[in-house]
């Protein structure tokens, strides 16, 4: 496989395209490595002048300047498009930042899952919560240097010409999801025009695919103001790896940490770790945002419900909460149960307080309630 491409976009934002060219400069990267910074129509002059400055010492710089503006998700069908030229890229956003071993990692990356057609991408950031709920997500440790997950996240991106020609492929046909369409609601209602994430998602969710993420960042993002936010956030920054060490990399079919759309562990990976489980046929709702309406499964084991006297029931005191099913953990949080119609009750409270690790006041509890009311990416 030749060397990854790096290509950055970049509209109207210099500071945080300095600030991520500062980081290329300090990261470990090898002779030969092409840079490509795509300029959307229209860019600031600013920006186009740092572009052009820009003294890349590892091979070929090239600028693209797009003559219309193309928007955000015809620049980045644009910039992925550039997988035919080069085969594989190296994706980033201006408000971006690389650590020092983001390429090797790609490499590593690319070496040993690039011909899996079961990958869709590749991810830098490990991505630290969960958008449905703003609660934290962690994945469960079986060892291996990556996770696997229902999620095409945005901040820093590795694809191969084959796992986008694929989604270009899917593109051809898209159409918006039905009602039922198992993808939670928030995504449904994402203005399809203006964001490409959903979109991604629906295609993850329909070809049985995921994306691979380290478990520590290789970049992150500093949440510069720009198309989606309004006001500079902190929210999305997370650990930066301060070098790349190889490890051991699983395979999904050998890892345990593998999860859907909604941060929800498969359940044969429960299974492989709670052998009581195995006569089940049953779906994970572990945080308890699915639609129960819409699983097709006999059984669910989701927080969502009360439990009865004839259900499994297991305690949320472990990390992360799948372990609490793991080592059967005792309690009433978590229930096995038929998916029947039964009144359903929100965890949400009590999930915050498992995972921020403190009592909830009646206050907070109040604001808490409608904050989740109104939850949002």
């Amino acid at each position: 496989m030749s060397l990854p491409a790096i290509v950055i976009n970049a509209y109207n934002r210099p500071k945080s395209l300095n600030r991520l060219l500062c980081s290329l400069d300090q990261a470990d990267i090898v002779e030969g490595v092409q840079l490509v910074i795509s300029l959307e129509g229209e860019s600031d002059p600013e920006v186009v002048t740092l572009a052009e400055n820009y003294h890349w010492t590892y091979g070929k710089k090239r600028i693209i300047r797009h003559s219309s503006k193309l928007g955000l998700i015809q620049h980045f069908l644009a910039c992925g498009d550039l997988t035919e030229e080069y085969e594989c890229i190296i994706y980033l956003e201006d408000d971006l930042f690389v650590g020092p071993g983001f390429y090797q990692y790609s490499c590593a990356v690319l070496t040993e899952y690039g011909g899996d057609p079961s990958l869709a991408g590749f991810s830098l950031n490990s991505l630290w919560f969960n958008g449905y709920l703003h609660l934290p997500f962690v994945p469960i440790n079986d060892g291996g240097l990556t996770f696997f997950l229902q999620v095409p996240w945005y901040q820093g991106q590795v694809y191969t010409y084959a796992q986008w020609t694929a989604f270009k492929g899917w593109l051809k046909n898209f159409r918006s999801p039905d009602s039922d369409f198992p993808m939670h609601h928030l995504l449904k209602d994402f203005k399809y025009s203006d964001d490409w994430f959903p979109i991604k998602t629906q295609f993850l969710i329909e070809t049985n695919k995921y994306y691979c993420f380290p478990r520590v960042s290789h970049c992150v993002n500093f949440g510069d103001s720009g198309t989606h936010f309004k006001n500079k956030s902190g929210y999305f920054q997370t650990e930066l790896a301060q070098g790349y060490l190889p490890g051991p990399f699983l395979s999904t079919d050998r890892a345990l940490a593998v999860y859907d759309s909604y941060f929800e562990i498969l359940p044969e990976k429960l299974k492989q770790l709670n052998h009581a489980l195995e006569p089940y046929d049953f779906e994970t709702d572990l945080y308890g945002t699915k639609d129960l309406s819409l699983i097709q499964k006999t059984f669910v084991l989701t927080s969502q419900l009360h439990k009865h006297s004839d259900d499994l029931g297991f305690g949320l005191e472990m990390r992360p909460h799948e372990l609490n099913i793991a080592y059967q953990i005792s309690g009433r949080h978590f229930v096995m149960t038929e998916n029947k119609n039964r009144k359903v009750r929100n965890p949400f409270l009590k999930q915050f307080a498992y995972f921020f690790r403190h009592k909830l006041t009646l206050k907070r509890r109040i604001k808490l309630t409608l904050q989740n009311l109104i939850r949002i990416w």
